[in-house]
């Protein structure tokens, strides 16, 4: 009989849960998880916490209880990463051998210095979210209680995320009877790139019929609760920023090849002979060499790809090469409005809504039924 692998996953996002599951019910392993906090965030729901539409419960599920649901074999802990070597992970609660490691950490939000204000948040980060909540939740309340005559809310940036958050809050405030007090102004040169040029007027058209200020214009400073562009200057109570997505600070510490500051994999998804990589953390890229976008399913795809690898590893079988595809992109445009866009198919309205809430609630199901 063999003696058993040590497998060290790291990061508990959607690329690591995605292995575990794919490690799952093999004697010859022993996974463990590592991830400096204690819970999987379903950061794809953000923008329906921040609107007030979810509770913290319902966008998080305990890491603990979820490896075990996983494979009751598998143990979680709870530590913060601070460096890899060859055959350990140095982490700040102590030192984890491995004689396979996977590295699934995901990344950070972008954060450039004119954009780091003290009212300014960012979505990717739970906590920060939570804040986000609260002021918006807060700002709500003043309105319904008079408190407060007129309140400005900026997001910058122009990418799903942005224009997610955006839309279900002006949602919020529309259905409140809010949309003369509330003002929600979208800032970006760029917006939704992912989308062709029709789905994307049609998208723009959409939050601006809700109410939404759209300013197409880089921000050149902020200041004092003002956002400054060309010639035009917009106080703001508070504000969002997604503007884009760095690599965490670990990673750009170590040794291994990366190119735009992600993890450099092979074909393979190979960083090192024994050391694989997958999800946000990785620069990921289809059969034609074309970079992929950081999103789900990508990092679920990368997941499942490197833990096989490092199960035919240890097997002694031959290696399978990426194929990672984006199937399809929904974008929540508030209330029960989204685009969604497969292959040829492009559905838009309540049908999109209903596809984008598909696809979120069956990945919630299958993993809250484990726990």
């Amino acid at each position: 009989m063999k003696s058993k692998k040590q497998v060290l996953v790291l990061g508990g996002g959607y690329g690591g849960i995605k292995a575990l599951e794919t490690f799952a019910h093999n004697d010859f392993l022993d996974v463990t998880l590592i991830d400096k906090n204690r819970y999987h965030y379903l950061q794809t729901e953000s923008y329906n916490l921040v609107a007030l539409q979810l509770s913290l419960e319902d966008i998080i599920i305990p890491l603990d209880r979820l490896v075990q649901g996983i494979d009751k074999r598998f143990q979680f802990i709870q530590d913060e990463i601070i460096n890899i070597q060859e055959t350990k992970v140095i982490c700040r609660g102590g030192e984890y051998c491995f004689d396979y490691l996977l590295v699934a950490v995901g990344v950070q939000t972008f954060l450039p210095s004119l954009l780091k204000h003290e009212k300014l948040y960012e979505v990717k980060n739970l906590s920060n979210a939570l804040y986000l909540k609260q002021h918006f939740e807060n700002t709500i309340v003043k309105h319904f209680q008079k408190e407060q005559q007129l309140s400005n809310i900026i997001v910058i940036g122009g990418g799903s995320s942005g224009v997610e958050i955006a839309a279900e809050m002006q949602n919020y405030i529309n259905e409140s009877n809010l949309k003369e007090e509330v003002k929600i102004s979208l800032i970006a040169d760029l917006f939704l790139t992912e989308l062709d040029e029709t789905s994307r007027e049609k998208a723009l058209d959409t939050l601006q019929d809700m109410g939404i200020h759209i300013i197409k214009k880089m921000v050149t400073k902020v200041q004092n609760n003002k956002v400054y562009f060309e010639n035009e200057t917009i106080a703001f109570d508070f504000g969002v920023v997604a503007v884009g997505l760095s690599a965490h600070d670990f990673i750009e510490k170590l040794y291994f090849p990366k190119e735009k500051n992600l993890l450099k994999v092979d074909a393979y998804l190979r960083l090192y002979k024994n050391i694989f990589a997958a999800g946000d953390c990785a620069l990921l890229e289809d059969r034609d060499g074309k970079s992929l976008p950081q999103t789900a399913q990508t990092a679920e795809q990368s997941g499942v790809v490197a833990a096989e690898n490092i199960m035919r590893c240890i097997n002694n079988k031959p290696l399978i090469k990426a194929d990672i595809k984006i199937y399809g992109l929904a974008i929540a445009l508030g209330g029960k409005f989204a685009i969604a866009t497969a292959s040829f198919i492009k559905v838009d309205g309540l049908l999109g809504y209903l596809g984008k809430k598909a696809i979120e609630q069956y990945y919630k199901i299958s993993l809250k039924l484990k726990i």
